[in-house]
């Protein structure tokens, strides 16, 4: 009897195992059944029981894919990330850690985790012995770079040690990212340290032959290039901040633009360090090289003051986009202004109130200080040039908080008064002007220039405060659809908020690139078509030369129960 119990037991455990075998694989198919009927609660569901079984299991690796696979399908992108790093460390050699890697992949592409998703491919190329999974990881890794990453950030991973066997590649690929971003010459520095350095690397024969066709471009067909020319540090070599916006706005659009045309236009920048004699070299270096069409820059007026030394004996043109002393266009017939100079403001701002609000009759009030005196002076002259009346004229000094002499003069003209225009170089003097006018008992239209928008005291005053309409070179609308999506573009690109700045650059370098598009680029054929009148519209402000080469548009705001609104983009005339 004993030997026959033995018997049994040895027959069951033998047995056994195989029992366990054939259930694993019954579930399998039944689960692989769920998934192909998309049924995929049900299908996960089994596929994680059988991944959960360690004893003589065939099917928990392909059961642990699939679980991957359908919770990435699901978007259940937390778990699906979890339990493919798991996956990795527990079965780093299984036949589908290739496809858990892909998985992985595609998961933090799928949440726009972009740089985490181009380091896992990193990653998985530099580790794996697969020459086709590389290749394919490899079209993968561009795929991911191209339109969601910068060069800047890739050639971050060039010095890595971690990735050393990849730096070809990375080389190749950031080279490709600065053409698609116009930095022609930074990209041909790339081709050319695999071409001498890295001879037997997979990506030589690419690079010499993108370097030949850049080389072949530049010299013989003569491809556009627009040259920067910026203070992005000081001669103490201190970054200013806004210049560095502004550059990030100018490669933005110039991104924009070679992603979106086959025919690319490129940028060199030069950073001048305010420094005269850097500003010299820079400019002539532009001057000389045929292939650089035009100029952008600078942003302060003393270093565009400098480099229209240069400008003044060439044919190439310059527009900066911040610039506004008035003198600066009568330095040189190749300079354009794209924000309007102060004279300009003045003038425009009084032929929008000639025209649109069909003004004929106001009072001018002025500080003696900063540029108040300069507005008042050009749009006192233009108003009158139209055929408006200045019926008064009364100035004060900055921060006295006494109008009263002013006001009562101004008072006894106010019957036929139909607004009053007051320009101000600093912003608490907006306080002083509304609470006088509340206890002179003037309650006209009050006309401005933007220094407003940094004006207290309209809380007290609102009756007047609703009166108050001026002009700026910015405003920004926020709650703009296209300006939403535009930001959001940014962001993703940048890494960046917008702000003024980053829109002075962007719609500057718009503004050229339109000009540029559709003609033969070159220095004249440019400066024929600004002085055509073409129009740009732009996020900050729209931007159209005439002869006269500032720009003709200011944006008109209104204050209106404590909000600022965009009133209209106003085209000056001659």
């Amino acid at each position: 009897m004993k030997n026959i119990l033995i018997i049994f037991i040895v027959a069951v455990s033998v047995l056994y195992p195989q029992n366990i075998t054939v259930d694993n694989n019954k579930d399998f198919e039944k689960a692989l059944s769920f998934y192909n009927s998309k049924k995929y609660d049900d299908a996960l569901n089994l596929f994680k029981k059988i991944a959960s079984r360690t004893e003589k299991n065939t099917k928990n690796t392909a059961s642990a894919f699939f679980v991957t696979k359908i919770l990435v399908e699901q978007k259940k992108y937390s778990e699906a990330e979890k339990l493919s790093i798991d996956f990795l460390s527990k079965y780093p050699q299984s036949k589908y850690a290739d496809e858990i890697k892909n998985l992985l992949i595609k998961t933090y592409v799928d949440k726009e985790d972009y740089l985490r998703a181009f380091e896992s491919c990193l990653t998985f190329i530099e580790s794996s012995n697969s020459i086709v999974f590389k290749n394919e990881t490899k079209y993968t890794t561009e795929k991911i770079a191209y339109g969601n990453l910068r060069s800047s950030e890739i050639e971050h991973y060039i010095s890595i040690d971690k990735y050393a066997s990849l730096k070809p590649f990375l080389l190749l690929l950031t080279g490709k990212l600065y053409l698609a971003e116009g930095e022609n010459s930074d990209a041909i520095k790339k081709f050319d340290e695999i071409t001498s350095v890295h001879i037997t690397s997979d990506e030589y024969v690419e690079a010499l032959n993108l370097k030949k066709t850049q080389s072949v471009t530049q010299t013989n067909t003569g491809y556009p290039i627009v040259g920067i020319l910026l203070s992005l540090t000081d001669e103490n070599e201190r970054v200013i901040e806004s210049a560095k916006e502004i550059l990030e706005g100018i490669k933005f659009a110039f991104h924009e633009y070679n992603s979106e045309h086959s025919e690319k236009v490129g940028i060199i920048v030069s950073d001048i360090q305010r420094d005269k004699t850097k500003i010299s070299e820079a400019t002539n270096n532009f001057i000389e090289n045929s292939d650089v069409r035009c100029i952008i820059g600078p942003v302060f007026s003393d270093d565009v003051r400098d480099a229209l030394n240069e400008i003044d004996r060439s044919n190439i043109i310059l527009i900066s986009p911040t610039a506004t002393d008035d003198d600066l266009i009568s330095l040189s017939e190749n300079f354009y202004q794209a924000n309007p100079s102060l004279t300009a403001r003045g003038k425009i701002f009084a032929q929008y109130l000639y025209y649109v609000e069909n003004k004929r009759n106001v009072a001018v009030l002025n500080s003696i200080e900063g540029y108040s005196p300069l507005l008042a002076a050009s749009f006192s002259q233009e108003f009158e040039r139209l055929g408006g009346k200045i019926a008064a004229k009364e100035t004060y000094k900055n921060k006295n908080f006494s109008l009263t002499e002013q006001m009562t003069r101004i008072s006894s003209v106010s019957n036929s008064l139909e607004g009053i225009y007051a320009p101000i170089s600093d912003g608490s003097d907006a306080n002083a002007i509304l609470s006088q006018m509340v206890q002179s008992g003037l309650n006209l239209e009050i006309y401005g220039n933007q220094d407003w928008f940094l004006g207290k005291g309209f809380e007290s005053s609102p009756e007047l405060s609703n009166n108050l309409t001026f002009d700026s070179d910015y405003f920004i609308d926020f709650n703009d659809a296209a300006f939403k999506q535009f930001s959001t573009s940014f962001k993703k690109t940048a890494g960046m908020e917008i702000n003024r700045n980053i829109l002075y650059g962007y719609d500057t370098a718009k503004y050229i690139l339109t000009v540029i598009r559709n003609i033969d680029p070159t220095r004249k054929n440019i400066k024929y078509k600004i002085e055509s009148g073409i129009n740009v519209t732009g996020f900050h402000n729209n931007i159209s030369f005439d002869l006269d080469r500032t720009n003709k548009f200011i944006n008109i705001v209104r204050f209106n129960n404590g909000v600022f609104e965009l009133v209209d983009k106003f085209r000056a005339g001659k």
